[in-house]
């Protein structure tokens, strides 16, 4: 398996030296992670590595899964009866990407593979994000992933399931693909004034432009993203070339599983290549 150390910036990211040469890195991003409930590590890959992590997710890319949905903000099935016709719980929107599954990546010669598999990079995003012990995903299918977006892909705007991601920039599309939020929209949902259903409203109805934050597609850049509490989207891809971004999946729970209808949607099946059941 390849080095994960020799892919990454270690004079920028001294990744290897959390509490030496690190340790004054991971407060300011944990800091700006505490502040706008995302981080930016611009620069993380080296960018002599960058061409053949994008030629390895090209080969991947031509196997990916294609999900082409609708859903709501809230990723869930609304009750028609719970909620007016009008309100954000009901706003239905496209979101269409390709996926690849980890298991996928081949363990012997994956590079990225070998860094979302390295206990350094682990032990790095916890301290960033002031959760410890932090644990990769069990999920065989989606412990990490690459997704993959086509001219006329897009994500529609959401808020996650999950309380972070972690996301490696390799490749922008030709035009648009922009990843955007409202940072800190969602407060802890104790109760309805948490939600803030209005400003929501605003959002999806393209009425407060001014409370949206554009993150740039850079390539190699570490993303530590609080998608709980955050609207965002990525805007429809335009042009041939694909948008790739790889996601690492944590927990602070370990053995974590993804369920299987959410593998058979961005999978297109339940158990790894070669799995029996």
């Amino acid at each position: 398996m390849p080095d994960p150390a020799a892919l990454v910036d270690l004079g920028r990211y001294p990744v290897l030296d959390p509490t030496g040469a690190g340790a004054p890195v991971i407060v300011h991003h944990a800091a700006e992670l505490q502040k706008h409930g995302v981080s930016i590590l611009p620069g993380f890959l080296r960018a002599d590595v960058l061409a053949a992590l994008v030629q390895e997710s090209d080969i991947l890319a031509a196997g990916a899964h294609r999900q082409d949905v609708q859903s709501t903000p809230y990723l869930e099935v609304p009750d028609p009866e719970a909620w007016p016709v009008d309100h954000p719980r009901r706003a239905w929107a496209r979101s269409s990407v390709h996926t690849v599954a980890y298991d996928r990546f081949s363990a012997a010669t994956s590079g990225l593979r070998a860094l979302f598999e390295w206990d350094a990079l682990v032990g790095f995003v916890s301290r960033l994000l002031g959760r410890a012990p932090l644990y990769r995903y069990a999920d065989p299918l989606g412990a990490m992933n690459l997704t993959v977006m086509h001219e006329g892909d897009t994500l529609g705007w959401h808020f996650d399931q999950t309380d972070f991601v972690v996301s490696l920039a390799l490749q922008p599309s030709d035009g648009g693909g922009e990843f955007q939020n409202v940072p800190r929209l969602r407060g802890e949902v104790r109760e309805e004034a948490d939600e803030h259903y209005d400003t929501v409203g605003r959002v999806l109805a393209g009425e407060a432009p001014e409370l949206i934050t554009t993150i740039p597609m850079t390539p190699g850049t570490l993303m530590v993203f609080e998608g709980r509490g955050s609207l965002h989207r990525v805007t429809p891809v335009q042009g041939p070339t694909a948008r790739l971004v790889v996601l690492f999946g944590y927990d602070t729970k370990e053995g974590t599983m993804s369920s299987d209808v959410l593998k058979e949607i961005r999978y297109g099946r339940r158990h790894p290549e070669g799995a029996r059941g």
